[in-house]
């Protein structure tokens, strides 16, 4: 068991048997003898007042009273204590210079080292922070409790969650890995679909188109061979006429012969008229126009109408 004062009055009661120190993480070690006032210092455990001393080992600054009192218990023997012009300028004035000393930088006073640990908060701190923030809690000195955990359970513990989490994110980045080949395959399967649907519907219009035209060509050759029919008809009722009408004029200087040859002339010529008629009556040809199916235009109107694409959650 050992004391650790807070101040003058305030005693933390902590459950941590002190050894001497490594020179790793709670020493200056080296630190050049600064020139620097105690002034410009204040003392870590009362905050306001000046620091007078230095312990090393724990790396704290100390004003008189509180120094007299870390010297005091048997526990910080073997602690060096510089004081005077012997003081190590400040941690911030020193610096960090690698990466090292940036994990040891407490995250709530970047200035100072981490030293502690709290179990009940798990939380690692410095000096400052096990005065003021953990006083009612069972502290345990950093250097002391690291002794040899490398080979501690609870470090095994935490390499190995590590390595399952090593292992889990693998499994994961595979799964990944396979599934953007499944994209990329359900991609080009999925254009070439399209791509096929497309020649399917060309082919379809295409020989539709080709229905379509020989239907009109086939009305319009209907059409064209009935009127043909029915004008070849009509001139020759034509030449019939001219050649009737030259054949009474033949006979204008004889009256006998005009009369005769006009009356046949009428008969034929009723004859030819009756014909006339017929052919006039017949006359025409099949109207038609071309019809947009109602559901093609529906689909023209629709700018989904060829296809849908119709997603789904896939597995991650």
């Amino acid at each position: 068991m050992c004391y650790i004062i807070i101040n003058q009055n305030n005693i933390l009661k902590i459950n941590i048997v002190f050894s001497p120190c490594s020179t790793t993480m709670d020493q200056v070690g080296g630190a050049k003898v600064s020139t620097q006032s105690t002034q410009d210092i204040f003392c870590h455990i009362c905050s306001n007042v000046r620091a007078t001393a230095h312990c090393v080992d724990c790396r704290i600054y100390l004003c008189g009273s509180c120094g007299g009192h870390h010297t005091k218990y048997s526990t910080f023997d073997n602690h060096q204590v510089l004081s005077g012009t012997k003081m190590p300028p400040s941690l911030h004035q020193q610096g960090h210079g690698n990466i090292a000393d940036d994990l040891r930088r407490c995250s709530d006073h970047p200035q100072e080292d981490i030293k502690f640990f709290c179990a009940s908060h798990d939380a690692v701190y410095c000096g400052i922070c096990s005065t003021k923030r953990h006083k009612g809690c069972q502290q345990e000195h950093i250097p002391e409790l690291s002794k040899d955990y490398i080979n501690s359970g609870d470090y095994k513990k935490v390499t190995a969650y590590f390595q399952s989490t090593d292992t889990t994110t693998n499994a994961v980045l595979k799964q990944i890995d396979h599934l953007i080949k499944e994209v990329d395959q359900l991609n080009s399967s999925q254009v070439e679909e399209l791509r096929k649907f497309k020649v399917l519907i060309i082919a379809y219009f295409n020989q539709r188109e080709k229905e379509l035209l020989r239907e009109i060509q086939l009305t319009r050759d209907n059409d064209l061979a009935v009127l043909k029919k029915l004008q070849s008809s009509a001139n020759a009722i034509k030449s019939d006429i001219s050649q009737e009408l030259a054949n009474v004029k033949t006979h204008e200087k004889n009256s006998s012969d005009l009369f005769i040859a006009t009356k046949r002339a009428q008969a034929l010529l009723d004859k030819l008229q009756s014909s006339l008629n017929d052919i006039a009556g017949r006359t025409k040809y099949q109207e038609y126009d071309l019809q947009r199916d109602p559901l093609m235009e529906t689909l023209l109107k629709n700018k989904d109408g060829m296809a849908q694409l119709v997603t789904s959650s896939g597995n991650l």
